[in-house]
């Protein structure tokens, strides 16, 4: 080594360490609670409405499509709220009108409130607890899993395990496990984009553990956030799968109270 680039090997050296420590330092300080935090705050809007379509596809390979009208408002804890969100059935036409409204608390230990409205009884029915883990029309998510959970009504731990299992780029991997007792999963893991803090992928497990759903999720940006634009799941345990694709997404509509209602469940939404 001559004495004109010797001076170029320590700071090399102190480079490399300081990168090093810098990527120690992250994982060590992003628990898995942060992360998901992250993921909570990431590409929010006051409001959204979009039309959902879901293709539900038997073991055998039989397919039926439902669309749904949604509609979504964020409260960010005024009146005790995150959340609320409605969905009106469009097709198939035996079908059409069934509303689903849902309100998620923002209150520690407060369970969501959910309603169903059938045409056909011309009744708003009240969802208990069990309700709310059945399926959605069909679909492979519950009806419980089309709200937004809090994030204290889950222990989330952050995994380490072999990078080459994110889907398509890095990630960090969390294992989030419900506290209540009643709940139809083990837990949940997900793998979280590093770059824009969205799910890329979700496993769940069963009571037991076992694989039990697997949802794979794809992005589209619309003005400056990142909003589905489709998803597959698949029930690894029956082999039914339900694909997701998320069309005519607005944001910031101006929604207000009125619009997430029993009397708006019953008038169909707006027209």
């Amino acid at each position: 080594m001559t004495k004109q680039t010797a001076w170029i090997f320590p700071i090399i050296l102190t480079l490399l360490v300081f990168s090093l420590g810098t990527g120690r330092a992250e994982n060590e300080t992003l628990s898995g609670l942060d992360i998901m935090k992250k993921v909570d705050t990431a590409n929010m809007t006051m409001d959204q409405t979009s039309l959902v379509t879901m293709i539900l596809i038997d073991a055998q390979g039989n397919e039926r499509k439902i669309e749904t009208l949604r509609y979504h408002k964020h409260y960010g804890g005024k009146k005790d709220l995150d959340n609320k969100s409605v969905f009106f059935t469009e097709f198939p036409p035996d079908q059409k009108g069934i509303g689903f409204l849902i309100w998620d608390y923002a209150i520690e230990g407060q369970p969501d409130d959910l309603w169903l409205y059938l045409p056909a009884l011309r009744t708003v029915r009240r969802m208990t607890t069990r309700d709310q883990h059945d399926s959605f029309m069909g679909s492979d998510l519950t009806f419980a899993d089309m709200g937004a959970r809090r994030l204290d009504e889950d222990d989330h731990r952050l995994v380490q395990i072999d990078p080459r299992v994110c889907p398509g780029e890095p990630c960090y991997v969390v294992d989030s496990y419900p506290k209540e007792k009643d709940s139809p999963y083990g837990f949940k893991r997900f793998f979280i984009s590093k770059k824009n803090w969205v799910a890329l992928k979700i496993e769940f497990y069963d009571r037991k553990k076992k694989p039990l759903k697997l949802q794979t999720i794809e992005w589209q940006q619309i003005d400056d956030v990142l909003v589905w634009k489709s998803s597959n799941i698949r029930n690894v345990q029956t082999n039914h799968r339900t694909i997701f694709e998320i069309s005519k997404v607005k944001n910031n509509t101006g929604l207000v109270d009125a619009d997430f209602s029993e009397r708006m469940l019953e008038r169909g939404g707006r027209r």
